[in-house]
C-alpha cells in the first residue's frame, strides 16, 4: 500500500491514523479480470469522510469474506497488514471498523485513489 498521496497532504499520516474516516459515503464493487492469469477478482472502491473535514476514495483489490450491515456511520477504519503474519496473497490485508463491525473484509492490496481535503 502507498500512502503517499495521503502523506503530500499529511506528511505524519500512519496506516493507524485511518481510524480518522468514520463515514462511508460511496461503495462500488467492480469485477476485474487479470490479464496474465485470466482470473477475475472483485474490487472495492470506498469513498469516507472524516470529523476534519478529510474524503478519500480507496481500492480494495481481490475482497474476500465481505461483511457489512448498518448506516455507514462507524467509529473507525483499520486497516491491517496481514503479511507479517504469513497470510497468503489474496488476504494481504484485513479491513473493518473498530466497534460496531459493521464492516469488514481481506484483500490483496490497497489502493488510494484520492485524498484531499474538503
Amino acid at each position: 500500500m502507498n500512502l503517499n498521496k495521503i502523506k503530500s497532504i499529511l506528511p505524519d499520516f500512519q496506516m493507524s491514523h485511518f481510524n480518522m474516516f468514520d463515514t462511508i459515503i460511496f461503495l462500488k464493487w467492480e469485477t476485474t479480470l487479470d490479464n496474465n492469469s485470466w482470473e477475475e477478482y472483485t474490487n472495492l472502491i470506498l469513498g469516507m469522510t472524516s470529523p476534519d473535514n478529510y474524503k478519500i476514495f480507496i481500492e480494495f483489490v481481490d475482497v474476500n469474506s465481505w461483511r457489512f450491515h448498518g448506516s455507514g456511520k462507524i467509529s473507525g477504519f483499520y486497516i491491517k497488514d496481514m503479511t507479517v503474519r504469513g497470510y497468503e496473497n489474496n488476504s494481504k490485508y484485513e479491513v473493518g471498523d473498530y466497534e460496531e463491525n459493521e464492516i469488514e473484509f481481506y484483500c490483496s492490496d490497497v489502493i488510494i485513489k484520492s485524498f484531499e481535503r474538503q
